[in-house]
């Protein structure tokens, strides 16, 4: 606005000199003062211009909706992976491992860094456990000593803060699964939530395990 005010103002001081010099017979300096004028006209309308379209400086801009990133609870089943663990065979006790970075099954029952296991009360290291209708219980330890473990103070994939190390007492030893319940695995730095929606219940012997990685941070 102020620029266009400024404009109209020099478009009238030269038109006024111009039509003093004219009178005034001074010949010479009309060709010179015209092509002033033509100049400054051409501004004017340029400075308009820009004044009825407007400036992305000047001009004010609509309020917009600020994208805001999702919490972390929202973005958490895009993370969550499900992993098939395939039970290892001619073992007294069925087992299987998973790798958490990234969430994998592991080729081998023994390595890994949590390993998930079947086990009978009442059986010995020389019995076949978990067979037929025997009782089972499942447990997930970390085996190779990569990882500490905790049951999770709430739904760990809803609320990354069940696993937090100031709500849950990590440790190096085995914990006994509850299908649908939520289960914390931390190494070094970064966090996974772990649940096994429910146990199999083919017989004779337990075949795989399903279990749901999410990686948490």
């Amino acid at each position: 606005m102020v620029d266009l005010l400024l404009a109209g103002a020099a478009v009238v001081v030269l038109v006024a000199v111009t039509v003093v010099l004219v009178r005034g017979e001074r010949r010479g300096l009309v060709a010179l003062v015209a092509l002033l004028v033509l100049a400054a006209g051409t501004f004017a309308v340029a400075v308009y211009h820009r004044a009825s379209t407007g400036d992305e400086s000047d001009s004010v801009l609509p309020d917009l909706p600020i994208a805001v990133s999702s919490p972390a609870a929202q973005g958490l089943g895009a993370a969550m992976l499900h992993v098939e663990v395939p039970m290892g065979s001619g073992d007294k006790y069925p087992q299987g491992a998973i790798w958490l970075d990234p969430p994998r099954a592991g080729t081998d029952a023994y390595t890994g860094d949590l390993s998930l296991l079947c086990s009978t009360p009442g059986k010995t290291d020389h019995d076949q456990n978990c067979t037929g209708g025997d009782q089972r219980v499942w447990t997930v330890e970390p085996l190779e000593k990569r990882a500490l473990v905790s049951p999770a103070t709430g739904d760990p994939f809803a609320d990354p803060a069940a696993c937090d190390e100031g709500n849950v007492s990590y440790q190096p030893g085995y914990l006994e699964l509850v299908a649908g319940k939520g289960y914390c695995a931390r190494i070094a730095d970064r966090v996974f939530a772990l649940r096994i929606p429910s146990f199999p219940a083919d017989q004779p012997l337990p075949k795989a395990l399903s279990a749901e990685v999410a990686v948490l941070g």
